[in-house]
């Protein structure tokens, strides 16, 4: 009997660091989390920008341009996918839309996503940027 407790007590001993690890967030969910809300944080002010862009569009070219942009912004958005295992964080502003849960993925695979998914947001915000150097 005393064989089964010093077994018994052994995996616990070995399985309880373990166990405190998974809730443990590593590097790369870290850094991804923190460029999915950059991310969030820019597709926000750039739908503002496009919002105040859209009141001086001067004619249709401008007008489409600009409509072409928030569907991007909001393509964007429904691909977007939260970083497991941390607080929702950014606000519902610009009205209702779901969050996509995300696929079984490795956390470097997680990062690599969230780093696609900050370039495309940045290209975007280059191209409203170019639109509204135009128009001044």
């Amino acid at each position: 009997m005393t064989a089964a407790y010093s077994t018994l007590a052994l995996i616990l001993v070995l399985g309880a660091p373990s166990c405190s690890r998974r809730n443990e967030k590593s590097p790369d969910l870290i850094e991804a989390n923190r460029l999915h809300l950059e991310a969030m944080k820019i597709s926000g002010q750039l739908e503002q920008q496009l919002d105040s862009l859209s009141v001086r569009a001067k004619d249709d070219l401008a007008k489409s341009q600009l409509d072409s942009l928030k569907n991007l912004i909001e393509v964007w958005e429904e691909n977007t996918i939260e970083v497991p295992g941390f607080a929702h964080a950014h606000d519902h502003a610009h009205g209702p839309h779901s969050h996509k849960s995300a696929p079984p993925m490795t956390d470097e695979s997680m990062l690599d996503y969230q780093r696609q998914s900050m370039e495309a947001i940045v290209e975007l915000r280059q191209a409203i940027a170019k639109l509204n150097s135009l128009g001044k």
